[in-house]
C-alpha cells in the first residue's frame, strides 16, 4: 500500500474576483522510501497540493477528493485528529524557515517542546536528542547553538534547523516546499546532501516541492510535473529527463541553461500561464505549445498510461497532436 495516495484532488479558493482554481482533479502516490519530486512554474499549484495533504490551507479554500496518509482519510478529519499525524507521522519544511521559526523563542524551546507534546519525552531527555539531530544535519557546536534564537543563525543553518525540527519525531513522510530557493549555490548542495542521507538513514519518504530541475535530478526517484493546477506527466528520472513526452516537460528542460553550449540568449517558454479563474477548455497548455491542434482546445484531454506508473495527459499520446 503507498504512504500516500491522493485521488481527484481538487482546491479553489473564494476571492472577490471569483473562484481561483488553484488544484485541479490532481492524482498521484508516494511509496514506502521514495522521493518524489513536483515540478512547475510558480502558480503551478505545487504548494497548494502539499499544503491541501497537510491540512493547512487558508479558510477561504474549498478542498475535494481524497488524501489518504497510510490508509487514513485526511480531508474532512478534525483538527485535534490532523494534529496526532502532523509533526508525528507527516512533517514540512516550509521555503523560508524565518517564517517558521518563533522569533521570541530559543531554538531549545521550539525543539523540545515537539518531543515533550508528542512523545512524552521529559525536557532533559528532549533536550538531548534535539542536540542529536542539530549535530546530525551538521550545525557546527550544537550543544552550544540549541540555546540561541532562530536571528542569530545564518539562513542555510536555519534552514538545516527546520530539518531537524521535521525530523524529531521520525516522521513516515517528509515534505519539502522549496527548501533551497533562498539559499546560494553551495549551502542548496549541502542541504540536498543532507536530504539524501536522511533519507538513507531513516528509510522515510520525501516529496520535495521545487521548480528547480536540477534538484529534481540530483535527489528524486520519480517526477511529478505540473502546471496551472493540473498533473501533465509524472515518470521516472529517466524518463522525465531522457524521454520526456509531454511538450510543456520538454520545454521546461530546454529552458535549462547549459554549461556545454553557449547561447546569446535563454531558451523561454512563450506566453503566459492561463487564468486560474477561467481556465481553458481541452488543455491548459494550448495557448502556449507549439504542437497544439484542434482536439486540444475541445473536450477532455486522455490520460495516456506507460510502463513503470508512467502517465502523461496530452493527445499526443495518442497520437492527435
Amino acid at each position: 500500500m503507498p504512504i500516500l495516495e491522493v485521488k481527484n484532488l481538487n482546491v479553489s479558493f473564494k476571492t472577490i474576483d471569483g473562484i481561483v482554481k488553484a488544484v485541479n482533479d490532481v492524482s498521484f502516490t508516494v511509496e514506502q522510501g521514495e522521493v518524489l519530486g513536483i515540478v512547475g512554474e510558480s502558480g503551478s499549484g505545487k504548494s497548494q497540493t502539499v499544503l491541501g495533504i497537510m491540512g493547512l490551507l487558508a479558510s477561504n479554500s474549498i478542498v475535494s477528493g481524497s488524501i489518504k496518509f497510510l490508509g487514513q482519510e485526511l480531508i474532512g478529519v478534525s483538527t485535534a485528529a490532523l494534529n496526532k499525524v502532523r509533526g508525528n507521522k507527516l512533517s514540512i519544511i516550509f521555503q523560508d524557515p524565518m517564517t517558521s521559526l518563533n522569533p521570541y523563542l530559543t531554538i531549545k524551546s521550539q525543539m523540545t517542546e515537539v518531543l515533550t507534546l508528542h512523545k512524552g519525552m521529559s525536557k532533559r531527555d528532549a533536550l538531548a536528542e534535539s542536540i542529536r539531530l542539530l549535530d546530525f544535519v551538521r550545525i557546527p557546536e550544537a550543544k552550544e547553538r540549541v540555546g540561541l534564537y532562530p536571528h542569530e543563525f545564518s539562513g542555510g543553518m536555519r534552514q538545516r534547523v527546520m530539518i531537524a525540527m521535521a525530523l524529531l519525531c521520525r516522521p513516515e513522510l517528509l515534505i519539502a516546499d522549496e527548501p533551497t530557493t533562498a539559499l546560494d549555490v553551495t549551502v542548496q548542495a549541502q542541504i540536498l546532501q543532507i536530504l539524501r542521507d536522511l533519507q538513507t538513514e531513516f528509510k522515510m519518504s520525501v516529496v520535495i516541492i521545487t521548480h528547480d530541475m536540477g534538484v529534481v535530478a540530483n535527489i528524486c526517484d520519480r517526477v511529478n510535473v505540473m502546471y496551472a493546477g493540473r498533473l501533465l506527466e509524472s515518470g521516472s528520472i529517466d524518463n522525465i529527463f531522457f524521454d520526456a513526452k509531454h511538450p510543456y516537460t520538454q520545454a521546461l528542460l530546454n529552458s535549462i541553461p547549459s554549461l556545454d553550449h553557449q547561447v546569446e540568449k535563454l531558451i523561454t517558454i512563450p506566453g503566459e500561464p492561463p487564468n486560474l479563474m477561467s481556465l481553458p477548455q481541452g488543455c491548459v497548455f494550448q495557448g502556449r505549445c507549439e504542437k497544439v491542434h484542434n482536439d486540444c482546445c475541445n473536450g477532455d484531454i486522455m490520460v495516456q498510461e506507460f510502463a513503470d506508473k508512467r502517465f502523461m495527459k496530452c493527445n499526443l499520446a495518442l497520437g492527435q497532436g
